[in-house]
């Protein structure tokens, strides 16, 4: 039960990530479309790691979230080095 709370929460960062790049107008003049809002997630079984599969501009990337980064009280968007990069690259 508490893995489904830190994953629901690592889930709505990258959402709330996606929203802050694709409602930016750093790519196009909407700035719609930069990442697809549908993307893929899972939690590998051997180490904890979550992986989201996201497109951006047309392109995959696969971001690894290792358990510390994901599974914890305090991890926020803020706090988050990859979600932050997305940010800062396309937003």
């Amino acid at each position: 039960m508490t893995e489904e709370i830190f994953k629901d929460r690592i889930i709505g960062a990258i959402n709330t990530c996606i929203r802050l790049v694709n409602e930016s107008d750093k790519w196009d003049i909407v700035g719609k479309g930069i990442i697809k809002n549908e993307w893929k997630s899972y939690v590998m079984d051997d180490d904890g790691t979550f992986v989201a599969e996201l497109y951006i501009l047309n392109n995959k990337k696969t971001l690894y979230f290792e358990k510390k980064e994901w599974f914890g009280a305090s991890i926020n968007i803020h706090d988050n080095k990859k979600l932050n990069e997305l940010i800062s690259v396309y937003g």
